[in-house]
């Protein structure tokens, strides 16, 4: 009975909510899934009961059947919620209710951007020569400030949900920043935008319960994120009731944001799920954030020898607290999704300033996993995060709480360095600054701006001789394979064997470090274009259970009888069948 309360959070959401003396307190109430549509519709009566008696309301139900999902939405009001904050409730009817597997917290996923200080932008834009292209990527995040200078005309907004009406501009910051990186990418790097529009669906808007000016942007607490999902990529290709499919060519979808209390274990969360079976469904590669872990560093050294460190030395203690705190940086739900594409942060970007006080640089070293990075593996061991992209510069603060060893506060503010991306400003009517961020979530977005370059490389190969190779597989799967194939440790392999690597874990080493940095940084330009030495094949198909293919790959008549070395890198995508 305890696992439903302790092991999802939601104790500590109800914790918060009664201290702030909320009337009506929101939960998801996952229920054990049953196939037949009898008892569960007994079961669901059951619970429904349960909570009315309680007086409290149902507000909504989600059932998918594919992914063995039952969920309801209920209010319950605070007399009832309190005792079991206070640990008096374990003899509850509605804890000790049988059809329940979980109980959850209401509107946990989230988008953190925190306010610091921005600037204007009066960088030139590059004028489009060419009209913007149909949207291959949908970001499902918080709205952006469509009019801003760097976005203006280049998205497609569709907010079937109303979500605008309570949307201030002050607080349309995760959804910006995240448009701006898919279509700018780091804006201080000076590179040319997408040529495509984005499709944007607002799934997150500004929390009612938050105080503060600008409020945190967090899924609503009153719909269930699963369905909501559900439904937006449904509407994409399928449509929402009688209204048609609105974007049937997206094969992409970036999900830069995650549900802040739920940490992988080893059972796949229901949004995971919902993923796998909506890749394979509508053949689209859904491309996820890690997940951030900002929490302070705690490093073995005495506080008073903290500053006499070196570079490297502080390195190695940074690399070795975050490789040992693996339990507290595991995935954010969703993912541990399999199909799913899911990308962590390099400590990297194009800045050049230093405006923190008091900044200490956690690397000497280029190209390393970020400070925040959450931590694979994956479901049955898959390697997770699979590939890592830059996510901007995260340094340190010497944090001032009083402790015998050293201790480290991540900055998690907007000035330099990070990513330099699109803002709102500080009054209604600014659409022309911009700020710094770091973390998992801008990886995720680069991710998809790579995505879509390489489509139109697949599409001009598609155009060309042979190209009806490209039409055997979805171009989801190809795009996985491609971001994938050019990925490699490089010099991060080598810092963290010399940091990590002991007589304790060697022989399982290479698995150890996988989980840290993946298949490694990806580099689009080894799959994207050939060299006089380098040469990129497609190959796919459609495989049946108990069914294989034969590829054969000739020899270049430059290399044959000619004694030199070759190397042979194979990447194998695809998206599987939930079963």
């Amino acid at each position: 009975m305890r696992d439903r309360l302790y092991e999802t959070g939601v104790l500590d959401d109800w914790k918060e909510r009664v201290e702030h003396n909320a009337e009506l307190i929101p939960c998801e109430i996952e229920l054990w899934f049953r196939a037949d549509h009898r008892r569960r519709r007994a079961a669901r009566d059951r619970v429904a009961s349960i909570v009315q008696s309680l007086q409290g309301v149902v507000q909504n139900e989600a059932l998918i059947e594919e992914i063995g999902y039952h969920a309801l939405l209920a209010q319950l009001p605070i007399g009832s919620v309190s005792p079991l904050v206070a640990e008096a409730g374990q003899e509850s009817s509605l804890v000790q209710c049988e059809q329940i597997q979980f109980f959850r917290a209401s509107g946990q996923m989230a988008g953190i951007v925190l306010e610091d200080e921005r600037t204007t932008d009066t960088r030139a834009i590059q004028p489009q020569a060419t009209p913007l292209g149909e949207p291959i990527v949908a970001l499902f995040d918080g709205l952006p400030l469509q009019n801003h200078r760097r976005l203006s005309g280049r998205l497609v907004v569709d907010d079937p949900d109303g979500f605008e009406a309570d949307y201030q501009a002050s607080e349309r910051r995760h959804g910006t920043a995240m448009a701006s990186l898919i279509i700018h990418g780091d804006i201080d790097g000076n590179e040319p935008p997408i040529n495509r529009r984005l499709y944007v669906r607002p799934i997150l808007r500004p929390d009612q319960r938050d105080w503060r000016q600008p409020r945190q942007e967090t899924a609503p607490e009153n719909t269930l994120v699963v369905d909501l999902i559900h439904r937006a990529v449904r509407r994409l290709f399928e449509g929402d009731g009688e209204a048609p499919a609105v974007a049937r060519q997206v094969c992409v979808i970036n999900l830069s944001i995650g549900i802040r209390d739920r940490l992988f274990q080893s059972a796949m969360s229901p949004l995971a799920r919902l993923l796998d079976w909506l890749s394979w469904k509508y053949q689209v590669l859904f491309v996820v954030s890690a997940g951030n872990h900002a929490q302070a560093i705690v490093c073995d050294v005495p506080r008073t020898q903290a500053s006499t460190l070196s570079p490297q030395d502080l390195q190695a203690q940074v690399i070795r607290t975050i490789a040992t705190d693996a339990r507290h940086r595991r995935l954010l739900s969703p993912a541990e999704a399999v199909n799913a594409l899911t990308v962590g942060a390099i400590h990297s970007d194009a800045s050049t300033g230093q405006a923190v006080p008091r900044a200490i640089r956690p690397y000497c070293d280029d190209d390393l996993p970020s400070i925040v990075n959450a931590q694979g593996m994956g479901y049955r061991r898959a390697i997770k995060p699979e590939v890592l992209l830059p996510g901007g510069r995260t340094v340190l603060l010497e944090s001032l709480q009083q402790s015998p060893t050293a201790i480290f506060d991540v900055y998690t503010q907007s000035r330099q360095p990070g990513q330099c991306v699109a803002a709102p400003g500080p009054m209604p009517g600014d659409l022309s600054y911009t700020w710094y961020g770091r973390g998992t979530s801008n990886a995720a977005a680069l991710a998809s701006r790579t995505a879509t370059r390489l489509y139109d490389v697949l599409d001009e190969l598609r155009q060309g001789v042979g190209g009806d190779i490209v039409e055997t597989v979805p171009y989801a799967v190809w795009l996985k394979a491609l971001l994938v194939h050019g990925a490699n440790w490089g010099t991060a392999g080598n810092v963290l064997t010399q940091i990590l690597r002991n007589s304790r874990n060697s022989r399982q080493f290479k698995e150890y470090i996988t989980r840290l940095i993946g298949y490694g940084l990806i580099d689009p330009v080894r799959v994207s274009e050939c060299s006089e030495y380098r040469v990129t094949a497609l190959g796919g198909g459609l495989l049946q259970n108990d069914q294989a293919h034969v590829h054969r790959v000739p020899l270049p008549p430059s290399l044959s009888a000619q004694r030199c070395w070759r190397r042979l890198v194979i990447t194998l995508a695809w998206m599987t069948p939930v079963i």
